[in-house]
């Protein structure tokens, strides 16, 4: 009997003390696994007691179900999404995950601004609403009172299409997203235009953060400690990553590069996107850049939102010294 109650009080104490496990939905193949790896190898989770888990999917939209659907708790997004499910009354948080961002690349030398694209194939990552290629949009009618769309013929395709597309040069240029445009940089494939520099020409803060950690507001008010305890977490890895050559090399194979110069490229542009701060005056600067985005890519895009509402941007400090 006594044995009995040992037993079953051991077991109490256990589950007294587990850590608080959290799930977080990626995509099978995305960046966010080397971080997440690097996360759990470390127990930096098990230091802020709480387990990750992380669960991958198949596609960007089967990764937003399944938060919807609450068979994970945390995905990455941006908040252009959030802010849209809030606007249909879905209470959403967004919290800062990285600041990279597409950019403009192409393989012919003859191309030294979006003018010289006159006529020509641009292949575009993510759709017609893609945000950058409505910024790059934006950007033209600023510059040269001229649209992107009707000076070019825009070939909207998936991005590991697109790179390769640019490899055996069937299009000269490119909009993709960052590691893609990392690789390219290792092709010694030439940059035109950024993100960073067609905010700067709207006098905007470059270094706003488009996509976060994403999770459902009632869960974090509910999970608090877990929640915050995670984004620590997170912060704590990303800093490892800032300062650890050797870390880099230990996932290397995770990268799946096929040489040096894209393993440089791949790592570089990861720590380059790394939110160190993030606060008020970030989030006006955000508030900017919808305005923007609204005007372009109207209710496609943004939904029911007419405002960037900064009631969904997570209040959390990190408590980490860079």
């Amino acid at each position: 009997m006594k044995l009995k109650l040992i037993i079953i009080l051991f077991a109490t104490l256990i589950n007294l003390f587990a850590n608080e496990k959290i799930k977080i939905g990626v995509l099978a193949f995305g960046t966010v696994n080397w971080e997440l790896e690097v996360l759990k190898h470390n127990n930096f989770d098990k230091k802020y007691g709480i387990e990750v888990e992380v669960v991958k999917l198949a596609s960007k939209n089967a990764v937003s179900i399944a938060l919807q659907s609450n068979s994970v708790d945390v995905i990455v997004n941006d908040w252009i999404w959030v802010n849209r499910q809030k606007a249909s009354n879905k209470d959403i948080s967004f919290y800062p995950y990285s600041k990279a961002v597409g950019a403009l690349y192409v393989n012919d030398k003859k191309i030294n601004s979006i003018l010289d694209l006159k006529d020509k194939k641009l292949g575009i990552a993510g759709g017609s609403v893609d945000k950058t290629w409505l910024l790059f949009r934006a950007y033209s009618k600023k510059m040269y009172d001229k649209d992107l769309k009707n000076m070019l013929e825009p070939v909207f395709a998936a991005p590991p299409i697109l790179y390769k597309k640019m490899l055996d040069k069937s299009l000269s240029a490119a909009i993709n997203f960052w590691h893609f445009n990392a690789k390219l940089d290792s092709k010694k494939m030439k940059r035109l235009l950024g993100v960073k520099e067609i905010l700067n020409e709207f006098n905007i803060n470059s270094d706003i953060p488009l996509i976060g950690w994403t999770f459902n507001s009632d869960y974090g008010r509910k999970n608090m400690k877990t929640i915050n305890s995670f984004l620590q977490a997170s912060y704590e890895t990303k800093k490892l990553l800032s300062t650890s050559s050797e870390e880099w090399i230990r996932i290397k194979p995770l990268m799946k590069v096929k040489n040096e110069k894209m393993f440089e490229a791949l790592k570089n542009g990861y720590i380059n996107g790394t939110v160190k701060n993030f606060n008020k005056e970030h989030i006006e600067s955000s508030k900017k850049v919808f305005d923007i985005l609204y005007k372009e890519g109207g209710e496609k895009l943004v939904g029911k939102s007419k405002f960037l509402d900064e009631k969904i941007f997570w209040d959390f400090t990190p408590n980490i010294k860079w």
